[in-house]
């Protein structure tokens, strides 16, 4: 597939098609690996999907983490609303900088295969039913997590996270 579409000359060598670094994108991965997920066993690819989820798992606790900060607050500030100066200067420098940052993402990317993939070719196979109900609804326990944590993020970063219409306690105003 990839020599059909880069079209390389066979008297100068030179690649007349679609560009090399187009080519080896993150779906030309994904279509290399169907490839070899698409004749593996039932059992091998329940496996596999379940080893991919729960390395998603871990990832998606990591980055919560991440958000949460060790210092108790939302965020990483002790009052909650603070953000990460990830497209600060000091931070990207350059252009130069930025494109090694956008590369390093785009291979990590095809590094891993798709969960979803495997769950396409599960679908296929008549055996997979009981597996994939309950799959379905660990995604969709995930989701629905996953929303309500960004609907409280957006209310603290909105709000403040702070209920400032409140007095005092006992209900005395000075």
């Amino acid at each position: 597939m990839y020599d059909f579409f880069y079209a390389k000359d066979e008297v100068t060598g030179e690649g007349t098609g679609v560009p090399a670094d187009i080519l080896r994108s993150a779906k030309f991965h994904e279509l290399q690996s169907l490839n070899f997920f698409y004749f593996d066993s039932t059992e091998n690819l329940r496996r596999t999907s379940e080893r991919m989820a729960s390395t998603a798992f871990a990832h998606q606790q990591a980055s919560r983490q991440r958000l949460t900060g060790s210092s108790g607050g939302f965020l990483g500030v002790p009052g909650g609303g603070g953000t990460k100066r990830s497209k600060s200067v000091l931070h990207s420098r350059n252009l130069g900088t930025m494109r090694k940052m956008k590369a390093e993402k785009r291979k990590e990317a095809q590094a891993v295969p798709n969960d979803d993939m495997i769950l396409r070719i599960l679908r296929m196979r008549p055996e997979a039913a009981g597996y994939l109900k309950e799959r379905s609804k660990q995604k969709d326990r995930l989701a629905a997590t996953a929303a309500a944590e960004a609907i409280v993020r957006q209310s603290i970063q909105a709000g403040g996270g702070r209920m400032s219409a409140i007095g005092p306690p006992g209900g005395i105003r000075r």
